[in-house]
């Protein structure tokens, strides 16, 4: 590949913050087959089909929340991964807990490890919220919706990162209890969160 190739392509990807879809390198005037040559080299990473990663020191501020975003634009991060994220927890997950809607069909990934939990309607589209990591928008629930929910998973979430959680959204001088308890609301979540609000308030 000719230098001068090389660098429109990795212009690319700057201007997309590290990353870039086949179609933009096609869109370009850029032959496809160089994407294979820059994979076989180490120098980009294939997300998922149609998309790359730049696999370079310059862009080592991008962490995995942004891989996950991209692979899964409609996913929102939840569960103990939306915890460890506020700093709610010292647990760190083993995977990324990412929900979507229950209607959608997400192909899996081999990496990074993902979770995927299909959210009905009514759970999937409150609260969520943008926020900014490295320069990119990633979609996660608020953090009286992130508590809520992994109430809901208890079944599945250890007691004590559920108990901790709570401990250190006490905490929080802007904590909000009522909208924490409106989100639990009707769910399996709200008896155990006021049982524990009773004995750490």
């Amino acid at each position: 590949m000719r230098n001068k190739t090389k660098a429109k392509i990795r212009k690319i990807f700057i201007n997309n913050k590290g990353y870039a879809r086949a179609k933009d390198i096609s869109e370009a005037g850029i032959h496809r087959k160089y994407l294979s040559d820059l994979l076989e080299s180490g120098e980009i990473i294939k997300l998922k089909r149609g998309l790359y990663k730049w696999n370079n020191e310059s862009f080592n501020s991008i962490n995995e929340l942004v891989d996950v975003s991209k692979i899964i634009p409609e996913g929102v991060i939840c569960l103990t991964t939306a915890l460890s994220y506020y700093n709610l927890t010292t647990y760190t997950p083993d995977e990324y807990q990412i929900a979507i809607p229950n209607d959608k069909k997400i192909n899996k990934v081999e990496y990074p490890p993902i979770n995927l939990y299909y959210f009905t309607e009514k759970y999937y589209s409150r609260g969520i919220k943008k926020v900014e990591v490295n320069q990119h928008l990633i979609k996660i629930y608020d953090i009286e919706k992130s508590i809520s929910d992994s109430f809901r998973y208890s079944y599945e979430i250890p007691k004590d990162i559920l108990i901790e959680s709570l401990k250190e959204y006490l905490k929080f001088p802007e904590k909000n209890i009522n909208k924490l308890l409106t989100y639990a609301q009707g769910t399996s979540a709200e008896d155990k969160i006021s049982q524990y609000l009773e004995v750490l308030v």
